[in-house]
């Protein structure tokens, strides 16, 4: 009698084409570090939510923006602190959060500045505000500095766009 060969993978083989198959998915997944580290992000904004109001309620009243965070009638930066960030500071109406404590790695010693931005020659009009990279609207003006130095992919979308 003459034996059949059959034809075919056998099992190791089979194993490995579903191991490198298997690797290439993983490999193809999102990092979840981006969107971890853009929560971080978020909650530290929610820190000078108050703040805000303050300063817009200043602007409101005397048509200029604090210098620094005494003439605002906040604590020192270095006392306004929270999980992820190290101080909060005031700089020509500008908040700049440094980040640290207990902040992932690609945020780490970074600042986010959140800017005022007004209606030109109309300060009565009423303040609002941009973050990060976050364009200028049109009849609009930023004031002060931008120290963002955050990359953009770990900041929430409207402070990148």
């Amino acid at each position: 009698m003459q034996r059949k060969y059959l034809r075919g993978f056998t099992l190791i083989e089979m194993m490995v084409v579903l191991t490198i198959i298997g690797i290439l998915c993983f490999m193809a997944l999102p990092s979840p570090e981006a969107g971890l580290t853009r929560k971080q992000v978020i909650e530290s904004l929610e820190l000078i939510e108050d703040f805000k109001k303050l300063e817009a309620a200043e602007y409101k009243s005397l048509s200029a923006l604090p210098s620094d965070n005494k003439d605002l009638g906040i604590p020192k930066a270095e006392l306004l602190i929270g999980n992820y960030v190290t101080k909060i500071e005031v700089e020509q109406g500008v908040f700049n959060i440094y980040f640290g404590n207990k902040a992932n790695l690609p945020i780490k010693d970074k600042i986010l500045s959140i800017r005022p931005i007004v209606v030109k020659g109309s300060p009565v009009s009423p303040m609002s505000w941009i973050c990060g990279y976050s364009a200028v609207p049109d009849g609009m003006q930023a004031i002060g500095d931008n120290k963002t130095s955050v990359e953009k992919k770990y900041l929430p979308m409207a402070c990148r766009i």
